[in-house]
């Protein structure tokens, strides 16, 4: 195991987690439910952690989510099922749910 990065949210965390998965490389997000020890404990040792299963993988995956955080975004863009419009960034609508 290897510890690739923290995040700021579990929301991040598991959304990196996703995009690594989706691009084979095997992910788990630690210290879920650790936000609960806050004012027992640092809040740095509470963030979300991203750890890979094989270390071989950490340059890929320092890739793949530099190359997600660096993406420009499009225009933005009605969704097809309910006709909410989501920013190009989006991958998914926002309101529905359903894939853009």
């Amino acid at each position: 195991m290897f510890r690739l990065c923290t995040t700021a949210t579990l929301a991040e965390a598991h959304l990196l987690r996703d995009l690594l998965l989706r691009a084979g490389v095997d992910a788990r997000v630690f210290n879920e439910h650790a936000q609960g020890g806050l004012g027992d404990i640092p809040f740095t040792h509470a963030w979300p952690e991203i750890w890979l299963d094989r270390p071989g993988d950490a340059d890929r995956a320092r890739a793949l989510i530099d190359a997600f955080e660096h993406a420009p975004s499009g225009p933005d863009r009605a969704c097809e099922v309910c006709g909410e419009i989501s920013p190009g960034s989006f991958e998914v609508c926002w309101h529905c749910g359903h894939t853009l």
